[in-house]
């Protein structure tokens, strides 16, 4: 799947909740998640992967909670729903609230898996 097909499958297959992309170079040696939109803005026309699936919130939300495990909870609240992510800081065990949105739970996803999702 090059560029252009990247982005027609895209284009076809996504909804309004299709926030994430899961993708892999065709050799199948490498696996990726990231934001719909930051995928499709870095996607070259020279580009070629072995394919994508297309992620809803709470799938990506299930996936943060796989690598998180009991680290990660989610709160709903009258005020909006959060995420409440204990980690490892410089400093020791952190505990961080923050909003539930795509770009949270992206960045929770690559700080748990080290970039490396496929190891996790």
């Amino acid at each position: 799947m090059k560029g252009r097909e990247i982005l027609t499958t895209v284009r076809e297959r996504a909804t309004a909740d299709h926030r994430f992309v899961k993708w892999w170079r065709k050799e199948e040696d490498f696996l990726d998640y990231d934001l719909l939109d930051r995928f499709l803005e870095h996607a070259a026309a020279d580009e070629e992967i072995g394919g994508l699936q297309l992620l809803t919130m709470n799938e990506m939300r299930d996936e943060v909670k796989r690598v998180g495990g009991t680290r990660v909870k989610f709160i709903h609240e009258a005020s909006g729903d959060k995420i409440e992510w204990v980690h490892r800081a410089k400093e020791g065990m952190r505990t961080h609230v923050c909003a539930y949105t795509p770009e949270a739970l992206m960045t929770i996803f690559d700080v748990e898996t080290h970039g490396n999702p496929v190891d996790s």
